[in-house]
């Protein structure tokens, strides 16, 4: 693999600026650089693409719903446009689950499949006798090149860069967004799926079929089909705290402003004794401060996030959280920590992450510590006023497949993906998340799989990650289930309404290179490297630098879209 340019890498959690993907590619002799331009419009340049939801409908499958049990707990039909369903919990696991499909996926082949993971890696392939189990009840091989979650877009750009493309490849669209020349990028490096899933194309795969439309409707890129999408809860993120560990010190679980939220952190923070209140929290604290999730429309005029006046102070409380040390020191000194295992050890109580890290957890920690708990902080704003939250897209990670294989291979990939989409309640389901019965769990109290050591050293959030499935809140703890879901039926209503709801927007390249090197310079503000009054001049640099030519597109697609 080439090496990326000097200075490519922001941060730990950086990605590659204004020179970005494209640069990298060129200069590393990858795929931009091997290949020539496309013709027409650049994708993510002048080009930049936006589409409302239903005119997407022709390039994606055929709806057809998996006929399976149903949820016992009821989510929430969403009435905004393009923003998923809250989806039912099942607070009960089947006795037999029964098999979704009737003969083997896979005709024998191998394929490497680069995917993320937020926490221990597990044994490879040829030491992995779930992955053994798992590969012949597909009918190929899968093996899994799996990369540190908190590193995967710096990983993913080099791979790009380097045209070391995997067979299949998963990239989560927080990643996306951030990458300066993705737009290109897309159609030099994978596959177009649109003839082989378009409409009724999908047949052959009727598990993908299952797969809300709305979630394919987000995988088009420069009018192609491009992925497989894993659907999403409508909410990109959360703040979980340690439920067991607040209940056995009395801490309050419910805090109604920022305040509140500061005032806690400085009664659970205790140095001495290896405790901080706080992980990473500042993205939670953008709707806290009711400052938008990306553009506000109002008078005509679009603002951005960083100009809104509810910007700096949310800037100021997290200095003043950082001042007083409640943010775990690797957090704080951009370590590259580990958070899901800093919460895990209680080293620390609080921090952001999408509802999945809370499931990823439980897993985790419950087989060995069943007493482990995780909750989820109700919804507040930072004043005890009306709350806002922020709101994801139907997709949220996309499984791409790389350009150029022979179209059977392309056929039996989609064949494995389709095996990865079996909903709750199947055999396939149980194998992917849980193994072997007997091998790598047991059945506990009304038939609910129990890992046992081998599992949890084992099993890993892998083949899950391999394109969606219908969602649902699916744990086999009820407890939790039950939290969760009513947590997001309780939030939904105080979702934001945001000027470009329901349209599929391809962000500039330039906007998205912006993103990063302007958040690192607000970083250097929340940690005491700079004063609160370099914000203004930082908001002025992010205009000149590409932020009033983003501001035009946006307003081209709203007065294109009726809405301006």
């Amino acid at each position: 693999m080439k090496d990326l340019p000097p200075g490519a890498m922001t941060s730990r959690r950086g990605f590659l600026g204004l020179v970005g993907l494209s640069a990298a590619m060129t200069a590393g002799g990858g795929l931009l650089g091997a290949c020539s331009a496309p013709s027409g419009p650049r994708p993510g340049g002048g080009g930049a693409t936006a589409a409302a939801a239903d005119r997407l409908t022709s390039l994606v499958p055929t709806y057809t719903a998996f006929p399976g049990i149903k949820p016992d707990i009821p989510g929430t039909i969403s009435t905004l446009p393009g923003v998923p369903d809250v989806s039912g919990g099942f607070t009960s696991y089947p006795a037999a689950p029964t098999a979704a499909l009737s003969q083997k996926a896979g005709r024998g082949g191998t394929y490497r499949a680069m995917t993320p993971l937020w926490g221990p890696p597990p044994p490879g392939l040829a030491s992995n006798s779930y992955f053994q189990a798992v590969n012949t009840d597909i009918g190929a091989t899968v093996e899994f090149q799996i990369t540190d979650g908190n590193v995967y877009g710096d990983k993913a750009i080099a791979r790009l860069a380097a045209g070391d493309v995997p067979e299949i490849m998963v990239i989560p669209s927080w990643e996306i967004d951030k990458m300066a020349d993705f737009n290109t990028a897309v159609d030099k490096a994978f596959e177009d799926l649109t003839p082989y899933l378009r409409g009724d194309k999908v047949k052959p795969y009727p598990l993908l079929a299952g797969l809300p439309t709305a979630a394919w409707q987000w995988s088009v890129w420069n009018g192609r089909l491009m992925a497989v999408p894993f659907p999403t809860e409508p909410y990109p993120l959360a703040l979980l705290y340690r439920k067991d560990l607040f209940e056995k010190n009395g801490w309050n679980a419910n805090p109604r402003s920022a305040d509140e939220l500061f005032e806690l952190g400085r009664e659970i923070t205790d140095a001495k004794a290896g405790r901080w209140a706080f992980g990473s929290i500042h993205e939670m604290m953008w709707p806290t401060f009711r400052i938008p999730q990306d553009w506000r429309y109002e008078g005509g005029r679009l603002l951005h996030k960083y100009e809104t006046p509810e910007f700096e102070p949310m800037l100021e409380f997290m200095r003043k959280v950082f001042k007083e040390g409640l943010v775990h020191p690797n957090v704080a000194g951009s370590k590259g920590a580990n958070e899901k295992e800093l919460i895990g050890a209680g080293q620390i109580l609080i921090y952001r992450d999408g509802l999945g890290g809370w499931k990823e957890l439980l897993q985790q920690h419950r087989g060995k510590n069943p007493g482990f708990g995780l909750g989820v902080f109700p919804i507040f704003a930072h004043d005890g006023g009306t709350p806002l939250m922020y709101h994801g897209t139907a997709a949220g990670i996309f499984t791409f497949v790389r350009k150029g294989l022979p179209k059977e291979r392309v056929e039996e990939i989609l064949s494995i993906l389709n095996w990865c989409a079996a909903p709750y309640g199947t055999r396939e389901y149980e194998l992917a998340n849980f193994g072997v019965e007997g091998k790598h769990f047991t059945r506990g109290k009304d038939h609910v799989p129990q890992a046992n050591d081998l599992g949890r050293k084992e099993v890993a959030y892998t083949y899950g990650f391999l394109g969606g499935r219908p969602l649902y809140v699916d744990w086999p703890w009820p407890d939790a289930v039950r939290a969760n879901v009513e947590w997001q039926n309780a939030s939904f209503p105080y979702l934001e309404k945001g000027p470009f709801d329901g349209i599929r927007i391809q962000r500039p390249s330039k906007y998205s290179g912006l993103q990063v090197p302007t958040e690192d310079k607000f970083t250097d503000i929340m940690r005491g490297r700079r004063p609160v009054s370099d914000a203004r001049q930082i908001v002025t640099e992010w205009r000149r630098d590409g932020g009033d030519e983003a501001r035009d597109f946006y307003m081209k697609v709203l007065r294109d879209n009726g809405r301006a």
